[in-house]
C-alpha cells in the first residue's frame, strides 16, 4: 500500500493540471474576494448599486465566493477520474503493476481527498479574511469567529465530498465530460434555481452542500447537519457504486 500510495502521489503532483488547477482556485478567488467587498467599491453592503440590496450577515461575508472554486475542484476530480482511461490507457499499466483493484481506488479517492481539503481550505482561509479585512465589518481577519471557521470547514466538506461524486461518476463512465455535465450545472444556478420552487431539489448534492456554509435562516437550505450529511450520503453510495464497478469489469 505504500508503494501504491506513493505511485498515486506522483500521478496527483506530477499533473500539470493539478497545479494549475489550484492555483487558479486560489489565486482567482482571493482578488475577486477583495474587489467583491462593498467597502472597496465605496458602496456600503446595502446599496441598491450592489448585486443584493439585502444586506448579508457579517459571519457569511465572503462565502459567495466560494462557486468559483467549487467548479475547479470538480474539475480537478473529473480530470483524476479519466484522465488514465484517454489516450494509452494508463490505467491498464496501473493495474499490472497493482491488481488490487479496490486497493488502487481507494487510495486515487483518498489521496484527491486531501489535494482537494488542503485547496479548499487555503483558498476559503484567504478569501474570509481578505473580504473582512477589505469589508471593515467589525470581525478581525486575524480572529475569526467559531461560526467563520465552522463555515470554512463546511466549505471543505463540501467540497470534498462534491469531488469525491464527480470522481466515482468519472470512473463509472470512463471519462471526465459525465461528471462535469451533471455536476457543474448544479454548482452555477441550477441547483438554487431548482430549490427556488421545489423543495425535494435541496436534497440535490450541491445545494445540499451549500447548506454548511451559507445563511439557513434565509430558509432556502437545509440545516447545516442535515445538508452535510445528505450529501455524505450522496458521495458515500457514488463511491461504493463506483468501486464495486471498478473491481469486476473489464478494461
Amino acid at each position: 500500500m505504500i508503494s501504491l500510495a506513493r505511485s498515486e502521489m506522483t500521478k496527483l503532483l506530477s499533473a500539470r493540471s493539478t497545479w494549475i488547477i489550484a492555483s487558479v482556485t486560489i489565486l482567482g478567488t482571493w482578488p475577486m474576494a477583495w474587489a467583491n467587498s462593498a467597502p472597496a467599491t465605496g458602496d456600503p453592503s446595502d446599496s441598491e448599486l450592489l448585486f443584493s440590496s439585502v444586506p448579508i450577515p457579517a459571519e457569511y461575508q465572503g462565502f459567495d465566493m466560494a462557486g468559483f472554486g467549487y467548479v475547479l475542484v470538480v474539475i480537478l476530480a473529473a480530470l483524476r477520474a479519466g484522465s488514465e482511461y484517454g489516450g494509452g490507457m494508463q490505467i491498464r499499466t496501473t493495474l499490472l503493476a497493482t491488481p488490487r483493484r479496490l486497493g488502487v481506488f481507494v487510495t486515487k479517492a483518498a489521496l484527491l481527498a486531501v489535494a482537494i481539503a488542503a485547496i479548499a481550505f487555503v483558498t476559503m482561509t484567504g478569501t474570509i479574511m481578505i473580504a473582512h479585512a477589505s469589508g471593515e465589518d467589525g470581525i478581525s481577519p486575524w480572529a475569526l469567529t467559531p461560526p467563520i471557521w465552522a463555515s470554512i470547514g463546511g466549505v471543505v466538506l463540501a467540497w470534498t465530498l462534491t469531488g469525491l461524486i464527480a470522481f466515482a461518476l468519472g470512473i463509472l463512465a470512463r471519462t471526465m465530460i459525465v461528471p462535469l455535465i451533471l455536476i457543474v450545472p448544479l454548482i452555477i444556478g441550477v441547483g438554487d434555481f431548482l430549490a427556488g420552487f421545489w423543495d425535494s431539489a435541496r436534497y440535490l448534492p450541491t445545494t445540499a452542500g451549500a447548506a454548511m456554509y451559507n445563511d439557513t435562516t434565509t430558509g432556502f437550505y437545509l440545516a447545516p447537519v442535515v445538508g452535510g450529511t445528505v450529501l455524505a450520503g450522496w458521495a458515500v453510495v457514488s463511491l461504493i457504486v463506483s468501486a464495486s464497478v471498478f473491481c469486476r469489469r473489464d478494461l
